[in-house]
């Protein structure tokens, strides 16, 4: 089907219904995991549709030409990874249906650039999209709220839930030193920053907690340097700096938690960490806590990657591992669990060399991603560089694989970086003549 002025007008009016739709999903996603999971199919459905119904743009603008490039980057590594991984799926016989991780991001890898080469995301729906991401915020602030204060579950496992709160932090955060923002938007994304922050803050879970270290560390260091880079700072973004930083000082006086819940978890992993060091002999204590099951999984999993370290034992075999080992020491919270809290000492079980290659690939791409990134779009390389960084530093700790939340938003925070980017030359697009260009929404 060509792209005509007849055919533009067809197209047009689905397509503003499809990305309102989308524009609520992400002001909403943090607060349910069947919302953020509705992004994974509106995007993936949009992208089945498109291939069939939709032509490609008989040319397209540098900038875009440019990020299509680098999104079809990304789905070789995802092509890869599922490749290491149906070596040990079939050499082993697991069930498919377990590897929903592997499924939704080759999907919604390969529908990324059949998107980007038909649609055109405006300076103005840009705009839209940033402020879905602050609106997600304050859900999100809402949802750690009444579990700090209430006790009330998160909408998924509460380690990945906040993991995905630091990916979209990353996306928001290089925006600070966007040029083209006005200031009053610079100010709504600098508090929606903040608001991410204080929700992960607030949720407990160490892992995400190693994660913001590339926000806290990399991530002042990166932002001052870059605007001294780029001419100085200016009066408006250095007021704004200012501002937010004296708004996240403040933050512990009306929710005194948000300090509180952090020593106190940290505190315990280490008292954790101590006791499974102190004791020179096994003991079921030490075991049964969250630091000393970790430990105690993948002490044994050692002695058992060294039997068969090119293909592992398969799915079934590890969990009848983690059975036989709780049952060994009585430790009732590792006969609880199903995976070994650790996504490569998992891979490596699971099937070897060719699940920790599986498992690496992802982790690859994103760097790769972010480097290749770094040479016309400084602000979407530090983003995916902030979420390659949550992936890997959260893999070492836990599963994430298993979780449908954490795979979702890995997903639409690397679609938001591709929606949102722009040349970091601060340079005016360029606007294809009509019927030229792709369609705009």
């Amino acid at each position: 089907m060509t792209i005509n002025d007849q055919g533009t007008s067809v197209l047009r009016a689905p397509a503003r219904w499809a990305w309102w739709v989308f524009l609520l999903l992400v002001a909403m996603a943090p607060g349910s995991t069947k919302i953020a999971g509705s992004i994974w199919f509106l995007m993936v459905g949009a992208g089945i549709w498109s291939f069939f119904f939709v032509s490609k743009a008989s040319r397209l603008t540098e900038v875009e030409a440019e990020l299509l490039s680098l999104s079809r980057v990304w789905l070789g590594f995802c092509a890869a990874a599922m490749a290491f991984k149906a070596v040990g799926m079939t050499y082993w016989g697991d069930p498919w249906w377990t590897r929903h991780f592997d499924f939704r991001l080759l999907l919604a890898a390969a529908a990324l650039p059949i998107l980007l080469a038909r649609f055109k995301v405006s300076d103005r729906q840009k705009t839209q999209l940033i402020g879905a991401l602050v609106f997600a915020s304050g859900v999100a602030l809402f949802v750690a709220y009444r579990h700090a204060y209430h006790d009330i579950d998160t909408p998924s496992n509460r380690i990945n839930w906040s993991g995905g709160l630091v990916m979209l932090t990353c996306v928001m955060l290089p925006l600070l030193r966007s040029r083209w923002l006005p200031d009053w938007q610079r100010w709504a994304v600098g508090l929606g920053v903040v608001a991410y922050m204080v929700s992960v803050l607030l949720i407990g879970a160490r892992g995400a907690y190693l994660a913001m270290s590339w926000l806290l560390i990399a991530g002042p260091v990166w932002f001052i340097g870059g605007l001294w880079r780029d001419g100085g700072i200016s009066k408006a973004v250095r007021n704004t700096s200012l501002a937010l930083l004296a708004v996240l000082v403040a933050v512990p006086l009306f929710l005194p938690k948000v300090l509180e819940v952090p020593i106190e978890r940290v505190s315990q992993g280490v008292s954790e960490l101590r006791a499974m060091v102190m004791h020179e002999e096994v003991d079921p204590s030490a075991i049964d806590t969250s630091v000393g099951t970790r430990l105690y999984m993948w002490q044994r999993s050692k002695d058992m990657i060294a039997q068969s370290p090119w293909i592992g034992f398969g799915r079934e075999q590890r969990m009848a591992f983690i059975q036989t080992w709780g049952a060994e020491v009585d430790a009732h919270i590792v006969l609880g669990q199903t995976h070994l809290h650790s996504e490569y000492v998992n891979g490596m079980i699971d099937h070897g060399v060719f699940g920790l290659l599986s498992t690496l690939s992802y982790m690859t791409g994103a760097v790769v991603l972010a480097w290749r990134l770094r040479r016309s779009f400084g602000l979407a390389a530090f983003s995916v560089g902030g979420i390659a960084y949550t992936h890997i530093v959260m893999s070492f700790t836990d599963t994430n694989s298993q979780t449908n939340n954490y795979s979702v938003m890995f997903t639409v925070s690397l679609l938001l970086v591709f929606l949102i980017s722009d040349k970091h030359r601060g340079r005016k697009r360029e606007s294809a003549p009509d019927g030229m260009g792709p369609a705009r929404i």
